[in-house]
């Protein structure tokens, strides 16, 4: 079976971070912005296309920081630029009213706040952690793999 693969975004906008709040099924958690690659889409422009949906906001993605797989997806992550748009103004399928998706809430949460909350997936939470402690929100290491 082909694994799901998809882009993700690090958006740090003065020591606040772009998360999508989400309440599913009972539990709630954060995800990074960013969503699933289209046929014949270019992984860079995946990110900007489901930013802007989800999100309302336009980015440049700098760099592509971290690989994360596990069984079932591989997930591309790159630090952006947050270069226009107002967040919360996207009009994704998140934001259609189907309830059965859960509740989507776009928002920004302090960086020294994430290890408090459930920022899925997490050992990709861990590594960033760690290495906005050593580098600042530049992120300048080489491109990290990280596996379930």
């Amino acid at each position: 079976m082909k694994k799901r693969e998809s882009a993700r975004a690090i958006i740090i906008e003065e020591n606040q971070m772009v998360v999508m709040y989400r309440e599913k099924q009972n539990m709630i958690y954060y995800v990074f912005p960013g969503g699933g690659l289209e046929e014949n889409e270019d992984i860079k422009d995946c990110v900007i296309r489901e930013v802007k949906e989800e999100f309302g906001i336009d980015v440049e993605p700098l760099k592509e920081v971290y690989l994360y797989e596990d069984s079932s997806t591989i997930q591309h992550f790159f630090t952006c630029t947050w270069k226009n748009g107002a967040l919360g103004t996207g009009d994704g399928e998140e934001f259609q009213g189907n309830m059965e998706k859960g509740i989507y809430i776009p928002m920004l949460i302090d960086i020294n706040r994430l290890t408090g909350v459930n920022l899925l997936p997490e050992k990709v939470t861990k590594q960033l952690c760690k290495d906005l402690e050593k580098y600042g929100k530049d992120l300048r290491d080489n491109i990290k793999i990280i596996e379930d």
